[in-house]
């Protein structure tokens, strides 16, 4: 509907303004990231976000921020390599396009890390890679629910900005 587009283009607008304040004022790259996470979580019943730095090996991911998600999880993905099936982040930068994974428990792509989400009751996970202006893979930026799930239209443009954001503060 209208009333829709209308608050989601001004909530687009504020996300732009929040965090190009905190990156021109050079905030601390940790702490751009962990308040773009909060930022997308806040529009979102049930949200988890993260994100995850590819290394300067290209082939490690580390972590980058990820305010809500349990601090042994984050600690156990921690230098995951990327590969064809490696969750939906390892997945997401190997193959430098979105992989919606809507039940961990059931997709092949988190055959092995299904041991490390399911336990904390993670059930979907969609990663966008993290691109920067001259196309090389910086990260991943991830949304987690607790149930499996799809995104819908308003997920998609919000996390497509947030990916974008946040290429830039990594930039």
């Amino acid at each position: 509907s209208e009333v829709d587009q209308q608050r989601i283009s001004q909530a687009l607008s504020l996300l732009d303004k929040a965090m190009l304040e905190m990156i021109m004022a050079q905030r601390p790259l940790s702490r751009v990231l962990e308040s773009l996470c909060l930022r997308i979580e806040e529009g979102f019943q049930g949200l988890i976000c993260s994100v995850l730095l590819l290394d300067s090996d290209g082939e490690t991911l580390h972590h980058g921020a990820a305010p809500s998600l349990p601090n042994s999880y984050v600690q156990a993905i921690d230098g995951a390599k990327i590969g064809p099936s490696a969750g939906s982040c390892g997945t997401a930068a190997y193959r430098r396009e979105p992989v919606v994974v809507i039940d961990i428990a059931k997709d092949p792509l988190w055959a092995d890390y299904r041991h490390l989400a399911l336990p904390h009751g993670l059930r979907a996970c969609w990663s966008m890679p993290i691109s920067s202006q001259s196309g090389a893979v910086l990260g991943t930026f991830a949304c987690y629910y607790r149930e499996p799930r799809t995104p819908d239209s308003y997920h998609l443009l919000l996390i497509d900005r947030a990916t974008h954001l946040a290429g830039i503060a990594i930039e």
